[in-house]
């Protein structure tokens, strides 16, 4: 039989028991919802039905279960739904490129066994038309990304912030990236670089530990040659070459990759691909202006105004065992082709250790809606205006295992090199010098 004092005391380690697992089920369930499984699952659930929504609305905690969970990726409620969350939602946009886009490519290309775009020199989107059931549809997906407009050609300052949990503010940055697409279908901006796609220089401002560092990257047409970079740290007082294994180390401190860049900024070849088809999302795609920051560790656009927009879902799988991630999966517009959201996971793991997310806008819509300036140079951004491309304002990058968070604001204008301007611009010597 069993004792009055007994059976108190196997009654208290039972309501304790109770108490503790209720206490630490959110937790249990958030770290359960950040794992590579459940979010492929989330991708195969589909889409939500959204036609009840109305311009205007503003979507908050109260539509966690009708909206927010069915166009939020799972990966990410645990920072993008908390109690005063606030979006104002859109009507789905219609954003073309330019009249001449895809008049001027050159045709002569072609994919190998590989997924590796072959002779291809821009102008265009290499492919136009995705089909779900073609086994390169994933890596096709990622070389419309990858030559999209409006991906460079422009100035554009930079303030970023890298906060802890709380909103703790660790560091602030500020700097600025100039970048030019070389190679344009049927011509080359410089002549005699036609092997090159890109050049990209960021500089930075502040804090007074890095002020004058650059970066400088060169993209070439060809896949398989690597990317040519350097660096520049004044204390150091020449520049060095950073290596193609810098691709997985965090950029300048913050809370990514170089292969983070624009979702997959990595090579093809080294990587598997798995097309997971299209699911619709929720996109801060054409945002009025440079979002504030919210949630409980000011992480994630706050008040901002978001679409539901339909996104290819890719899958990647690095192929090195000493790649950070098992896996990474992209969210890519179906109209625009620029990543919407990213998740990559830990390969000790397959549990969440970044994620990013893109704030963009039209340039069309600068004639209507002009965003704040950089607090250190005045941009005119009314030369936006008529290029018909999506512009980048912005990103929330996300470390989950810190935790910590990089926020960046960009302020773009749109620009146009003369070919003897870029050769200039972009010289390593120059770099080096501080003229420009």
């Amino acid at each position: 039989m069993i004792s009055k004092f007994s059976h108190e005391c196997h009654c208290r380690i039972a309501f304790t028991l109770s108490l503790v697992l209720y206490i630490l089920a959110p937790a249990a369930y958030a770290a359960e919802n950040q794992s590579y499984a459940e979010l492929v699952s989330w991708i195969k659930a589909g889409s939500p039905d959204t036609s009840s929504l109305t311009t205007g609305q503003r979507l908050t905690i109260n539509d966690r279960e009708q909206y927010l969970e069915g166009l939020i990726p799972i990966s990410a409620w645990e920072y993008y739904i908390f109690n005063d969350m606030d979006m104002e939602f859109a009507e789905r946009g219609s954003y073309p490129p330019s009249s001449d886009w895809g008049v001027r490519m050159d045709q002569d290309y072609s994919i190998d066994e590989r997924g590796v775009l072959i002779d291809f020199t821009g102008g265009g989107f290499p492919f136009p038309d995705i089909n779900e059931d073609d086994p390169f549809a994933g890596q096709k997906v990622i070389w419309n990304m990858l030559w999209r407009p409006g991906n460079v050609d422009y100035d554009m300052p930079m303030t970023t912030w890298l906060r802890s949990e709380g909103g703790k503010l660790d560091r602030k940055l500020e700097f600025t990236s100039v970048a030019s697409t070389y190679a344009r279908g049927d011509h080359c901006l410089v002549e005699g670089y036609e092997e090159v796609k890109s050049k990209r220089v960021m500089e930075f401002r502040s804090p007074r530990d890095m002020a004058g560092a650059k970066d400088m990257s060169i993209t070439y047409v060809d896949h398989d040659r690597e990317n040519s970079g350097w660096m520049y740290i004044p204390s150091q007082r020449k520049p060095r070459r950073t290596l193609a294994s810098e691709r997985t180390s965090e950029l300048m401190g913050m809370d990514m990759i170089r292969e983070d860049i624009n979702g997959f900024g990595g090579k093809v070849y080294e990587n598997k691909w798995t097309y997971l088809g299209k699911r619709d999302v929720l996109a801060t795609i054409n945002v009025r202006d440079n979002p504030e920051s919210g949630g409980p560790h000011l992480w994630v656009p706050h008040k901002a105004r978001w679409e539901v927009r339909e996104a290819h879902a890719v899958l990647i799988e690095p192929r090195s065992e000493t790649h950070p991630y098992s896996y990474k999966i992209v969210f890519v517009d179906v109209e625009t082709n620029w990543t919407l959201w990213m998740f990559a996971f830990d390969r000790q793991d397959d549990q969440l250790l970044r994620m990013n997310q893109h704030y963009l806008k039209y340039s069309e819509s600068y004639a209507t809606e002009m965003p704040q300036q950089a607090p250190y140079v005045k941009q005119d951004f009314s030369d936006n205006i008529g290029h018909f491309v999506m512009l980048h304002l912005g990103e929330s990058d996300i470390n989950a295992k810190k935790p910590h968070a990089t926020i960046t604001h960009c302020y773009v204008r749109k620009r146009d090199f003369s070919p003897a301007r870029a050769k200039q611009f972009y010289s390593l010597r120059n770099m080096i010098s501080g003229r420009r």
